[in-house]
């Protein structure tokens, strides 16, 4: 019996999960990018679906093809800084593949019985591009629905480390989670952690707090249940945060304290690392 395949709805079809699936790999792994890399990325992976239209491959040629082209998709779609980097993003991509791999074949196998055709490592289904978009819609929720429960559980150990780097220093410091820390600077709303001066060390910027020329210097207002105050505050070159094997890279500015009381080093708002 043949199976007709129309290249446009190939091309269509294998964009949009591409692109959620990207997005999955960009959510779980809690990466800043670019949308319009992540689309060039979708899009890459969308023509090699056109291997469809190959002669058969074999098995182990197949699967060094698939890799990649998942290795140049997220490549394109992703800044890596380096191979272990780019390891993780594989790991999370083969991770996040078979995810959805299996959630829309147990909706074909339940909802959409016939149609359904595979070569050279790409399906095909004969399905209205509405209908697996839609799945592939669903497969993104349930995964990104899954990676932030696995992101609040780690969140129960209640702290992390941090490593921000400023003017050619670098710090490390030990955080504690505190869901009462909900600072954010007025002007940018990127999220603030309060470090007592003495743990930041040399990461402060020169002439801190007095000189303001560099534009990296805030005033944040809090509010607190021993008053209200300002708090001074600067932006790092860059944050490194780490929970468990977890490293994220995060936008905030540190806000330095000199009453801050606690076996920590500073305090951090846990929705830094949820996302939200």
């Amino acid at each position: 019996m043949k199976q007709t395949v129309y290249a446009d709805v190939l091309l269509v079809v294998n964009f949009f999960i591409n692109y959620f699936l990207l997005l999955s790999v960009g959510r779980i792994t809690k990466s800043s990018f670019s949308r319009t890399r992540v689309c060039l990325g979708a899009a890459f992976g969308a023509a090699c679906s056109l291997t469809l239209f190959l002669p058969p491959m074999d098995f182990f040629i197949e699967i060094l093809i698939k890799l990649a082209i998942s290795s140049a998709m997220l490549l394109i779609a992703f800044r890596m800084k380096n191979i272990r980097v780019f390891g993780r993003y594989l790991l999370v991509t083969c991770a996040v593949t078979f995810g959805f791999g299996g959630a829309m074949l147990a909706l074909w196998l339940t909802v959409a019985p016939r149609g359904m055709y595979y070569r050279n490592g790409t399906v095909y289904f004969s399905l209205s591009p509405a209908f697996v978009i839609f799945v592939t819609v669903v497969c993104y929720t349930i995964i990104t629905l899954a990676g932030k429960i696995c992101r609040r559980l780690e969140l129960r150990s209640g702290e992390c480390s941090a490593v921000i780097r400023c003017e050619g220093n670098e710090r490390s410091l030990r955080l504690m989670y505190d869901t009462g820390n909900l600072l954010t600077e007025p002007f940018s709303g990127l999220p603030v952690i309060v470090a007592r001066r003495n743990a930041l060390g040399g990461v402060i910027p020169k002439g801190f707090p007095t000189e303001q020329s560099n534009g990296n210097l805030r005033v944040i207002p809090y509010s607190a249940l021993g008053g209200e105050g300002l708090l001074c505050a600067f932006r790092p070159q860059s944050v490194e945060l780490r929970v468990g094997r977890r490293r994220n890279s995060v936008e905030c500015y540190v806000a330095v304290s000199d009453t801050l009381e606690s076996e920590y080093d500073g305090i951090i708002n846990p929705k830094i690392l949820e996302g939200q």
